[in-house]
């Protein structure tokens, strides 16, 4: 008997490793093999593994136990297994972003750059967006003065989740065609997927401050069933002609953040009563490294930065060739060495605070004035035809 035993130890070994987990009862599904087990082991006088077979089986009334216990996520209050590691990593499983300070957007601020178009297809392009640019502005109820902070709202949704799309259209053709071609990228790809991630990430952090009404996910499929396709048929042909158009919609999309920038920053006004005092949301904070005393109205000045950037380089590679080599792929080393420093230090950007909101800004711009000095000399780009 001993040594059938003996015989059934590994099939009882390979039984427990499926079935027992750590800190648990062990349950066996397999009654038969189980028991089988159990009346071997009592008849040699001891366990094969060297213990007394109580501690190895459970009772069909501690399994039923067991399962009363342990109900389904679904039917449970508590959240999913994934859900709080995917929550407090959220900031890391996105492209790093640049940290922009507060001198790098005032600049911007005050030099709303417009490209004057010069080709025809320039001009298609600029009269397209254009009319579909006050046709916004109409349907939204967006005005540049006293602006209904309603209108403000779905504009800013319905403008993210459009602006999201060439760029991912754009990687998603240049992809293919490194496929087709057998050919390198030279490192667009990079650029136009951060470029969408970007601006979903704005989406996302507009979602977290007002809700989309029925005609504002309406406004949003419609953007992207009838512009879509369009797009694509353009890039196919001309894809310089796409990259010069969503340069302008960047500079409209800058218009429209600066004018709600000043609405917000002007007392008297329904966004500055609406929006003056109100907190930035965790996303944002984690998003471009903010302080904790941040303000709803750093994350829109940071969101005018990233359009800003976006604006500049579509205008770039729309005077580029398609097999040119990306130019912007040391500032997006610069960027991700700069995230590095400020997670490695613990420091935060120094938008929107200083004196009035303490000294952390003050000590965050000291701290990385030197740091970001040197990265200028890789964050400018040269042409590469020169």
């Amino acid at each position: 008997m001993a040594t059938m035993a003996l015989r059934a130890a590994p099939a009882l070994r390979r039984l427990t490793l499926r079935t027992v987990r750590p800190g648990a009862v062990p349950v066996w599904r397999h009654w038969r093999l189980a028991t089988k087990c159990q009346d071997l082991s009592s008849t040699s006088g001891a366990h094969p593994w060297g213990f007394h077979s109580s501690r190895c089986f459970a009772t069909e009334k501690d399994s039923e136990d067991l399962r009363i216990s342990e109900p389904h996520f679904r039917e449970s209050k508590k959240d999913p297994p994934l859900a709080k590691p995917h929550q407090a990593n959220a900031e890391l499983s996105v492209t790093l972003n640049h940290i922009w300070s507060e001198q790098e957007i005032q600049e911007r601020l005050e030099n709303l750059y417009q490209h004057r178009p010069k080709t025809l297809s320039d001009k298609i392009m600029h009269r397209i967006m254009w009319s579909l640019y006050r046709s916004f502005n109409w349907v939204t109820g967006f005005k540049p003065e006293n602006t209904p902070v309603k209108a403000v709202e779905w504009r800013l949704i319905v403008l993210e989740s459009f602006a999201g799309v060439p760029g991912f259209m754009a990687a998603m053709f240049r992809h293919f065609r490194c496929l087709r071609t057998l050919k390198r990228d030279h490192g667009w790809i990079h650029t136009l997927l951060e470029e969408a991630e970007n601006e979903r990430m704005h989406l996302l952090v507009c979602m977290k401050m007002f809700k989309a009404g029925f005609v504002t996910r309406c406004l949003v499929m419609a953007a992207q069933v009838f512009m879509t396709p369009f797009l694509a048929a353009v890039y196919v042909v001309n894809p310089g002609a796409v990259h010069r158009f969503v340069g302008y919609l960047e500079e409209t999309a800058c218009l429209t953040y600066a004018n709600i920038i000043h609405q917000v920053e002007t007392p008297g006004t329904p966004l500055h009563d609406a929006w003056s005092q109100l907190r930035a949301p965790g996303l944002a904070i984690a998003y471009w490294k903010l302080s904790e005393e941040a303000m709803w109205i750093d994350a829109l000045k940071c969101m005018f930065a990233d359009e800003s950037n976006h604006r500049d380089v579509n205008h770039t590679f729309a005077t580029m060739n398609t097999d040119d080599p990306n130019p912007f792929v040391s500032k997006h080393r610069a960027d991700a060495d700069m995230a590095w420093h400020y997670d490695h230090d613990g420091i935060c950007a120094d938008v929107g605070v200083g004196t009035e909101r303490g000294d952390m800004g003050q000590v965050a711009g000291e701290t990385v004035t030197g740091f970001r000095a040197g990265c200028h000399k890789t964050l400018q780009v040269k042409d590469p035809k020169k």
